[in-house]
């Protein structure tokens, strides 16, 4: 191959894989062709997935139309589902990576069994897990969370749906009152899900009595015919453009009933009579939403590891100009070339450090509700600003990576226009990332007045940063003093919003309004605060792993050094670095961090182990057939099967008939 002829060692993406894998990264069978049936016992279930027949009985999905691609995704999903119960692929996490690779990280069912389920298992009481849990878990009923209405997402205070609690039949009423009422945008919603797990306004022991938001499980669909159900007005609003993300849909609800038990009552409760009574602390309802928001920052971190793979991969192909002897050169040798996409690399590789850290902090929490009521605000603070940074960043540099790409790039078979388009819809997804960032500011601003107050010390926290003096070193000598450097560039911004709010005469409302910017901005810096100590914890742990430590100490500095690039204008007005220094570093240390990567770039994207079939891309191929892979796509383009168009025939004829 290409990249191993250019210096890389050959074995280098084995010993990285192997340890990223023990660490934060899943292992899935390599490539090659296999037989199905298989007759080996002990290949990987990824590969029996990429094996399955069913990928070679539809054409690319770009050549699809809307039914087409709904068509083979469902039927994909379903097959996932049982190949997963007949391989036995019990580890949750493991079967849904295992329906993300057989359906091309086009699983339907996704919200259901990353979500939906969780939320069943913390937020029903006992008989109700009895009663739904067994046909959750077996895809008998197929559930989509319906939050987001029409006329409001975010701030879920002012949802107008609502269920009014009938004593006499013992049902709760449930309406979508006004347009702006309609549930919009739920995945799943438009044509697969039967039932749906909905917020809505609680009104008990009448239409007079609000008792604020509570989540209720509906059935919206015949069971055995899957026909909507009498009061129920469902459908889906994709377009052709959009529907890969998942049968996006739209719920109207007029006087449907459903039975009291069916609103979850492990946290509260309406008896017989329409009485509403707390049984715990309601604040554990976003148990399921930081569950959520963590996994989506794996599955970001995933899409933009895809994205550079296949840029990178490309760039090792791709040759473009001449140098001084007249031979072409690799683009991936091009310094602007390298500028573009380590810092996307290495920004990868902290996300997926920094989801790492996250996810086990929130699983050390999550099985005690003392201990998790207790973090609750570091928590919430941490996966929303994690959420919207991933998201908003991975965007850009998705961007990134298809500029890199030239015009192949733009292609849908380059795969990385797909990647584009998720990273782009889910920065409004699950929370919209400004309100994300404000809510952030919201817990930086309660622990500085704290700490100028002298209270609530937060040792081994994401914000014990605040309490230590501020970095006062004119140079950068090792790692730490990066962290330090960025820690105090964070604090700074902090105390500095933080006084400017309090010695303001105006109210609060407009206090925070007026302040909205730099909220935001204080709120990313702590974000990148907290990936720089991870991906800093983590070069530590990896010193005993003499082959690997090295290169991940260089891509750490890439990833600081470019984020320090990116916010230059702080570091110099906080007296933190001086511009000089700043040159230096983008434009001596960065450039050479980039030299001392080239050789192991490919290795490096190689590591993340994606299978072809993952990737979706003709630019990507591990084998490096790239311009192949594109002849081959493109002949297969529905328009190829004309020689002549028959408009063209048409008109050639009404041409002659006037001769």
């Amino acid at each position: 191959m290409i990249w191993q002829q250019n210096g890389t060692p050959p074995h280098y993406g084995l010993v990285v894989r192997e340890y990223l894998d023990n660490t934060f990264l899943r292992w899935i069978g390599r490539r090659g062709t296999i037989e199905w049936p298989p007759r080996s016992p002990d290949l990987t279930p990824f590969r029996l997935a990429l094996a399955h027949p069913i990928h070679r009985t539809h054409l690319p999905l770009e050549y699809l139309n809307a039914d087409e691609h709904y068509s083979i995704t469902i039927r994909k999903s379903l097959l996932a589902i049982q190949e997963a119960d007949r391989l036995n692929i019990t580890n949750t996490k493991h079967r849904l990576w295992f329906a993300y690779v057989f359906t091309n990280h086009h699983f339907l069912f996704y919200i259901h069994t990353s979500m939906c389920l969780y939320a069943l298992e913390t937020m029903a009481n006992e008989e109700q897990k009895q009663q739904f849990l067994p046909l959750a878990q077996s895809f008998r009923i197929i559930t989509t969370y319906a939050q987001t209405e029409l006329g409001h997402g975010t701030d879920l205070r002012r949802l107008e749906t609502e269920a009014v609690f009938d004593c006499t039949t013992d049902s709760f009423v449930l309406n979508t009152p006004t347009l702006t009422s309609t549930k919009f945008w739920p995945g799943a919603l438009g044509r697969s899900a039967n039932y749906i797990l909905l917020m809505a306004q609680l009104y008990t022991p009448n239409r007079d009595h609000s008792c604020g938001l509570q989540m209720f499980l509906v059935q919206i669909r015949d069971l055995n015919t899957h026909e909507p159900l009498p009061g129920v007005e469902i459908g889906e609003i994709s377009t052709r453009f959009a529907h890969a993300a998942g049968d996006n849909g739209y719920l109207r609800l007029n006087n449907l009933r459903i039975p009291r038990t069916q609103m979850l009552m492990k946290l509260a409760q309406v008896d017989e009579q329409g009485n509403f009574h707390h049984r715990g602390d309601t604040r554990l309802l976003y148990s399921a939403m930081i569950h959520m928001r963590i996994h989506l920052c794996y599955t970001f971190s995933v899409s933009l590891a895809q994205a550079i793979t296949i840029a990178v991969r490309y760039s090792a192909v791709r040759f473009q100009g001449q140098n001084s002897h007249g031979n072409e050169i690799q683009i991936l040798n091009y310094p602007l070339q390298q500028d573009k996409l380590v810092p996307c690399l290495s920004t990868v590789y902290a996300f997926l450090i920094a989801f790492m850290k996250l996810d086990t902090y929130y699983n050390k929490l999550k099985t005690n509700d003392t201990l998790f009521l207790d973090q609750l605000p570091e928590l919430h603070t941490l996966s929303s600003g994690l959420k919207a940074y991933t998201s908003s960043v991975g965007e850009q540099l998705a961007q990134v990576c298809r500029v890199a790409c030239g015009g192949h790039g733009f292609l849908i078979a380059s795969g990385i226009v797909e990647i584009k388009n998720y990273l782009d819809a889910v920065c409004s997804a699950e929370g919209d990332n400004i309100v994300l960032f404000q809510q952030t500011a919201r817990y930086l601003l309660k622990v500085m007045q704290q700490v100028e107050e002298h209270n609530g010390k937060q040792n081994g926290s994401s914000v014990a940063y605040l309490h230590l003096p501020s970095w006062s070193s004119t140079t950068l000598i090792n790692l730490e003093d990066y962290c330090r450097l960025f820690e105090s560039r964070s604090q700074l911004l902090i105390k500095e919003v933080c006084i400017h709010m309090l010695k303001s005469s105006s109210s609060p409302y407009d206090t925070f309004m007026k302040n909205s910017i730099q909220l935001v901005h204080i709120a990313k810096a702590h974000m990148e605060t907290f990936l720089t100590r991870a991906f800093y914890e983590q070069v530590r742990k990896a010193a005993q792993h003499s082959s690997i430590s090295i290169v991940l100490e260089q891509l750490f500095y890439v990833f600081v050094i470019h984020t320090l690039r990116n916010e230059s204008a702080d570091f110099i007005r906080l007296k933190l670095l001086s511009a000089d220094q700043i040159y230096e570093y983008e434009s001596r240390f960065l450039p050479d961090m980039y030299t001392r990567l080239r050789p192991n770039l490919v290795a490096l994207v190689d590591a993340f182990d994606f299978h072809d079939h993952e990737l979706n891309s003709c630019l990507g191929r591990y084998d490096g057939q790239v311009y192949e892979a594109l002849m081959e796509r493109a002949r297969l383009n529905p328009s190829n099967r004309y020689k002549v168009h028959p408009i063209w025939l048409l008109m050639k004829q009404e041409a002659l008939s006037k001769l």
